[in-house]
């Protein structure tokens, strides 16, 4: 971590400023807070990059892009106490169940989740003045469908 040039003290350039605690201005910042989050959950179980959290009968995810913060798993009340764990180390916003995340939207149906870009596409016909242009399907075997 370097200090801002302003900062720098030309008598002892090689010393810095101890801070105790990330500046947002700052560009090591996210990093910084990224670094404290990782190091927080993988003390307490989880597994890196897309962390996973499993006891052998419940499992969670817990996704991080840049500073949102996507949560799901098996069991409501242990996921509620994981939240309230989360919540006593870093400042949080619950907002409830996840309906858009990077673009993608989540619908809860009877047999799970569904995750659809309907919202996405409309923005790129927009953009592109193609709102009122007519659909056509376009029919794809499903023998030929790489998952």
């Amino acid at each position: 971590m370097k200090q801002p040039p302003s900062f720098v003290d030309p008598t002892l350039p090689s010393h810095v400023c101890r801070l105790h605690k990330s500046l947002y201005d700052l560009k090591q910042a996210p990093r910084a807070w990224y670094t404290c989050l990782s190091d927080f959950l993988l003390s307490i179980g989880f597994r890196a990059f897309l962390f996973i959290l499993s006891d052998g009968t419940n499992i969670f995810y817990l996704l991080v892009y840049v500073d949102d913060i996507l949560l799901t798993g098996s069991n409501s009340v242990m996921l509620h106490r994981l939240i309230q764990l989360l919540s006593s180390k870093f400042k949080l916003r619950d907002l409830g169940d996840v309906h858009y995340f990077l673009g993608i939207e989540v619908q809860f149906t009877g047999m799970g989740l569904m995750l659809h870009q309907h919202k996405y596409i409309l923005d790129i016909l927009t953009r592109a003045y193609m709102t009122s242009c007519k659909p056509v399907d376009t029919l794809v075997s499903p023998s030929k469908l790489v998952i």
